[in-house]
C-alpha cells in the first residue's frame, strides 16, 4: 500500500506545484521566491495537500485490491476490509471458490490422465521397441528373400536372403525401386520371358490385388517359388505389396518321394489281384504249350489253335504288365506333363482295378461324346483316379458293390479365385458304399487322417491327390450321405488343341514275302540268349539279314572293326557289361547315326536318349518285351527308311576305323 501510495503522491506533487508557478508568473513575480519562505510553505502545503488526497482516493480502491486478494487466497477479509465491500460479498466468495476447487479438481485428474497416459505411451513405444527388434530378427533370418514395396513403387524394405538370391545388393543393381526388382529377378530363372511377362501383368492390372504364386526353375537348376501378396489396412485399402522368393528345391523332392512312397502304397494294394490274374495267364499259356506238344504231327490246326491261345494269353500278360510298369515309373513332375486323353486313362486305370478288385464289384465306365484332353502328368492324374477307386473299393458293401468312373467336359468357375468361368474336364468317381461320416468329412484331405482301420491305410492317398490336383490347376469336390455312397469330382483346365497327345503310331504293313537277304542288315544286341534267339528268328522270317551280339561291348566292335555293314540296330537296356544307354551314348559320340531301336521289360523315357545322343539321331522306336512279330515288322520298316546308304555308311565308319 505505501508503495502505491508513494507512487500516487508524485503525480499529485507534481500537479500541485505546476499551478502555483503558474499563478507566480502571471502576477509578475520572478521564481526566486520559490526558494525562499514562500516557496518552502507553499510545498509543505500542495505536499500535505496531496497526503491528504491520496489517501482519501486510495483507502476503498486498496480496500477492493485487499478483498480480492482475500478471495483469491480463500482468507476472510478484515473488518475494515469488509466494510467497503457489497453486501453478497460472500455469496460471490463462497462461488469463486466453488470454481476454483472445482477447477484445481480438473487440474489434478488432468494431471493424473497425463501421468497415466505418459506411461502407457512409454510402454507402447517399448513394446513397440520389442516387436520392431523381433521383427527385425525374423526378418533377416527368414529363409525367404523378403521385399516390401510401398504404394508408389519404392522399396523400403529388404533383407539379405533377397540380396543372396539377387546376387548382389539392389543399391548395385540401379534402385530401390520395384521394376529394378523384378527385372533382376526375372534374369535369375531359366524362363526368363514366362517370368517377365507374369510380372509385367502384376505391374500393369489394376485389379492385381490378389496373392499369386508361382513355381519356375532357376538358371542354377533349383526351383524357386515366387509370391506376391497385397498389404491392406482395416478398411480394404492397398498400401503396399510384398514380393517373396523361397529355394523350394528339398521340399518338392520331399514332396515327390512322399508321392513315389504312394504309390507303392497303391501298387501294394494292386499287387494281390494283378498276381493272380497274371498266374492265370502263365496257367493258360503252360496249359496250351502243353497241349500243342501232346497233338500229333498230322494235326496241324489243333497245334495252331493251341498256339494262338498261348499268344493271346501272352499278350494279355504283357498288356498288363505294361500297364502296372506305365503306372510305377518314376515321374519328373513338370516335365512329363503333356496332352493327355481322359477317356484313354480311365480305360486304362479301369483294367486295372478288374485285376485288383472282388470280380463282384460292378466297375463301369462313363464318357461323354466329346473328346476330353488335359495337360497333365499322366502318372499322376492315373495315381490320383486310382487312390479314389481304391478309397471306394474298401467302402463298398460286401455284394452288389459298384464304383462308376465318369468323364464330363463342362464349363466352371473356380472357386479359388474371381476367374470367369473356364472350361474344365470333370472326372466323377461313385461308389455306393457306406459313406464317410459326417464329422470326418472336414478332415478327409488332411495328410494322415484316414477313418479305416489300422494296417489299412496310411491316410495320405486323399491328401497326395489333392495336392497333385491343385498343382495342375484345378481342385477336387466331394458329397457324401452316410449309408448311400460317396461322389468325388476332379475338376482340371481343358486343352481343345490335342496335337501333341501320345497316339500309337501309325506304321505301314509290312510285307513277309520279301526274299531274305534284300531288306537290311540288322544287329541284334540283348544279353538274354533265348530273346535273343527269338529276335533272331524273327527278323530272319521277315528278310533281314541278322548281325547278333551278346553285350554292347561286342555290338560297338562289331560296327567299328569289322566292317560289316548295319541298317539297323536293335538294343537292349539292361546288360552286364556296357549297358544299352552307354552303347548309344558311345556309338553317337564316335559320330555314327546308324537308326536304333531301343527295347526293354522296363517303361523307358525317350527324353533321355535324346540327352545321351547329344543332340544326333535319338532312337527311332522303343518297343516294350514281351513284342510281337506284327510289331517288331512295323518297327523295323520305320527304322530301314533312315538306314545310311552304303556311301554314308563307310564315310561314318572311317574316322573310327582309322582311329
Amino acid at each position: 500500500m505505501n508503495s502505491l501510495r508513494i507512487r500516487f503522491l508524485l503525480p499529485l506533487v507534481l500537479f500541485g506545484f505546476l499551478p502555483a508557478i503558474g499563478a507566480a508568473r502571471l502576477m509578475g513575480h520572478s521564481l526566486e521566491w520559490f526558494f525562499g519562505m514562500e516557496g518552502v510553505l507553499l510545498g509543505g502545503g500542495v505536499l500535505l495537500a496531496a497526503y491528504l488526497l491520496s489517501g482519501w482516493v486510495l483507502k476503498p480502491l486498496a480496500s477492493v485490491m485487499n478483498a480480492t486478494s482475500s478471495v483469491l487466497r480463500g482468507v476472510p477479509p478484515t473488518k475494515e476490509i469488509a466494510q467497503w465491500l457489497p453486501a453478497d460479498f460472500w455469496k460471490l466468495r463462497c462461488d469463486i471458490n466453488m470454481l476454483f476447487a472445482k477447477h484445481r479438481q480438473s487440474l489434478n485428474a488432468a494431471e493424473t490422465h497425463a501421468c497415466q497416459t505418459a506411461q502407457r505411451l512409454m510402454n507402447a513405444e517399448r513394446l513397440l521397441r520389442e516387436a520392431f527388434t523381433a521383427l527385425q530378427g525374423i526378418f533377416a533370418a527368414s529363409d525367404e528373400g523378403v521385399a516390401v514395396v510401398d504404394s508408389q513403387g519404392s522399396i523400403i524394405a529388404s533383407n539379405n536372403k533377397l540380396d543372396e538370391f539377387l546376387g548382389k545388393p539392389l543399391e548395385e543393381l540401379g534402385g530401390r525401386d520395384v521394376k529394378t526388382l523384378l527385372q533382376a529377378m526375372s534374369g535369375r530363372f531359366a524362363d526368363a520371358e514366362k517370368m517377365s511377362l507374369w510380372l509385367g501383368q502384376s505391374l500393369q492390372d489394376p485389379n492385381f490385388q490378389d496373392q499369386v504364386e508361382a513355381d519356375l526353375a532357376g538358371k542354377d537348376g533349383r526351383n524357386y517359388s515366387v509370391r506376391t501378396a497385397p498389404m491392406k489396412t482395416d478398411t480394404g485399402e492397398v498400401i503396399g505389396r510384398l514380393w517373396m522368393v523361397r529355394d523350394c528345391s528339398q521340399m518338392r523332392g520331399l514332396q515327390r518321394q512322399l508321392r513315389e512312397s504312394q504309390k507303392l502304397g497303391t501298387l501294394g494294394q494292386l499287387a494281390g489281384g494283378i498276381a493272380h490274374d497274371f498266374n492265370n495267364m502263365l496257367t493258360a499259356i503252360r496249359g496250351n504249350l502243353t497241349l500243342a506238344e501232346l497233338q500229333p504231327a498230322s494235326n496241324q490246326s489243333e497245334v495252331r489253335e493251341k498256339l494262338q491261345c498261348a499268344n493271346q494269353a501272352t499278350q494279355r500278360a504283357a498288356d498288363l504288365v505294361k500297364s502296372l510298369l506305365g503306372y510305377s515309373r518314376r515321374s519328373a513332375g513338370q516335365s512329363l506333363r503333356k496332352v493327355t486323353n481322359v477317356k484313354k486313362l480311365l480305360a486304362e486305370v479301369q483294367t486295372l482295378l478288374k485285376h485288383s478288385v472282388d470280380p463282384r464289384v460292378d466297375i463301369r465306365v462313363r464318357a461323354g461324346l466329346d473328346a476330353s484332353f488335359v495337360i497333365s502328368d499322366a502318372t499322376q492324374l492315373e495315381q490320383v483316379i486310382l487312390n479314389l477307386c481304391l478309397n471306394a473299393r474298401d467302402a463298398l458293401p460286401e455284394d452288389k458293390g459298384i464304383i462308376e468312373i465318369g468323364i464330363e467336359n463342362v464349363t466352371h468357375r473356380n472357386p479359388a479365385g474371381d476367374q470367369p468361368p473356364a472350361e474344365f474336364a470333370m472326372i466323377v468317381v461313385r461308389d455306393n458304399g457306406h459313406g464317410i461320416p459326417e464329422d470326418a468329412r472336414g478332415r478327409v484331405f488332411e495328410p494322415f487322417f484316414t477313418t479305416k482301420t489300422n494296417g489299412k491305410g496310411t491316410g495320405l492317398g486323399l491328401s497326395m491327390a489333392q495336392d497333385i490336383v491343385r498343382e495342375h490347376g484345378g481342385w477336387i469336390e466331394f458329397d457324401s450321405i452316410e449309408g448311400q455312397g460317396t461322389e468325388f469330382r476332379i475338376f482340371l483346365p481343358r486343352t481343345t488343341d490335342p496335337e501333341n497327345v501320345e497316339e500309337e503310331p501309325a506304321f505301314e504293313p509290312q510285307v513277309a514275302s520279301t526274299p531274305a537277304g534284300l531288306r537290311g542288315n540288322i544287329l541284334v544286341v540283348d544279353d538274354e540268349a533265348p530273346v535273343r534267339s527269338i529276335a533272331v528268328n524273327m527278323l530272319t522270317f521277315l528278310g533281314y539279314r541278322v548281325l547278333e551280339a551278346s553285350d554292347g561291348q561286342q555290338a560297338l566292335d562289331i560296327l567299328f572293326r569289322s566292317g560289316e555293314r548295319v541298317d539297323v540296330m536293335l538294343l537292349d537296356i539292361y546288360m552286364p557289361k556296357l549297358s544299352g544307354r552307354d552303347t548309344f551314348k558311345q556309338l553317337r559320340a564316335a559320330g555314327h547315326d546308324v537308326p536304333v531301336v531301343v527295347c526293354s521289360g522296363f517303361v523307358i523315357d525317350p527324353d533321355e536318349f535324346v540327352i545321351l545322343g547329344e543332340g544326333r539321331n535319338p532312337p527311332v522306336d522303343i518297343m516294350l518285351k514281351p513284342y510281337s512279330l506284327d510289331g517288331l515288322s512295323k518297327s523295323m520298316a520305320k527304322a530301314i527308311k533312315n538306314a545310311p546308304s552304303p556311301d554314308q555308311f563307310a564315310r561314318e565308319m572311317n574316322p573310327v576305323m582309322s582311329a
